[in-house]
């Protein structure tokens, strides 16, 4: 009788999700758990689920929420179009007053503690109330959301397939708000081996599989200093095992005179982090207004009209749409 009951009432909840949704662009959950880092959760889940019952987690930067990055990234648009679910943490002013998440805060970063911690207790509700794939998970980021990203991914690797990070920087970066500003501007420079170091002692060095990453940063970003996307390579490659000097550089990526794109490939010449270099983008994402079909995203205080659809390039590169770019 119990498990008849606690079936039904999953089914009320799914019910209930996608009725509302059909409605409105996002959903808020609450009850996801216990919620140590105090954050909101808001849902966009596609009706049809084509692409593997995927989960993405999408995290905005300071002075941003749930609905501003969704409106400028386009991840609804794409969701509805390809069939995978979106998940939004939010944060709230009563924990940071300019709405960033607390990626400088030991005890925001570390595995099972506060907002990080919160958001994975967000992504096992989503996973098991909408019975969508563990092993298709993915995270994006802008900024304190970038930050906030590699986090997850430096917690729990386990949980997700790949990460892009936009404008963000390596895990243990900062462990409090004095040492996150000054890095943003003057990051500090470590070995790839060093910058592992915090994140195998999360696990002592037992996981061997770790997620993909993705980096896209601007050369003209006033606010978070390009070089903190260099360091995260190092850290990347570093835990990756691989060699910090790309395997290949592709110059024009796409045809953008602006883009340089470097890329790591691993023993097997499978690619495992890239880098997209972009000149004159500043502390945004790049988007392409239109009705195109790589067309989407708007423009705003963080985003930028580079004729680029980054959120479609990287939804490809998640694996979500099988079209090329």
């Amino acid at each position: 009788m119990i498990d008849l009951i606690q079936k039904f009432l999953a089914f009320l909840f799914v019910f209930q999700i996608s009725t509302v949704l059909s409605q409105t662009d996002l959903i808020e959950i609450t009850n996801f758990g216990s919620n140590p880092g105090n954050l909101e959760m808001y849902l966009h889940s596609s009706k049809n689920q084509k692409s593997k019952n995927a989960l993405v987690v999408v995290l905005h930067g300071c002075t941003q929420n749930a609905n501003s990055i969704a409106v400028q990234s386009g991840w609804n648009e794409l969701s509805d179009k390809h069939g995978f679910t979106v998940l939004y943490p939010q944060q709230k002013v009563l924990n940071n007053p300019n709405d960033c998440f607390n990626w400088f805060q030991k005890k925001d970063i570390d595995k099972n503690k506060g907002e990080v911690f919160s958001i994975k207790q967000m992504i096992d509700f989503a996973v098991d109330s909408l019975n969508l794939n563990r092993d298709s998970i993915y995270v994006y980021g802008l900024s304190a959301g970038a930050a906030m990203g590699v986090a997850l991914m430096a917690d729990y690797p386990e949980t997700f397939q790949s990460g892009a990070i936009l404008a963000g920087g390596p895990f243990y970066n900062a462990t409090n708000p004095m040492k996150a500003l000054g890095t943003l501007l003057s990051p500090q420079q470590k070995s790839g081996e060093e910058w592992a170091k915090p994140i195998f002692k999360q696990h002592q060095d037992s996981i061997k599989n770790y997620p993909k990453l993705i980096v896209i940063h601007g050369t003209s970003d006033q606010i978070v200093n390009i070089e903190n996307s260099r360091q995260l390579v190092l850290q990347w490659t570093a835990i990756h095992n691989l060699s910090n000097i790309p395997s290949d550089t592709v110059y024009d990526f796409k045809a953008h005179q602006d883009f340089v794109n470097f890329i790591y490939k691993d023993s097997l010449n499978k690619e495992v982090v890239s880098f997209l270099e972009v000149r004159y983008l500043g502390h945004e994402l790049m988007v392409d207004p239109g009705e195109g079909e790589k067309q989407g995203g708007q423009t705003g205080i963080f985003s930028k009209d580079k004729d680029f659809y980054s959120t479609y390039w990287i939804a490809q590169k998640f694996g979500l749409i099988e079209e090329d770019y």
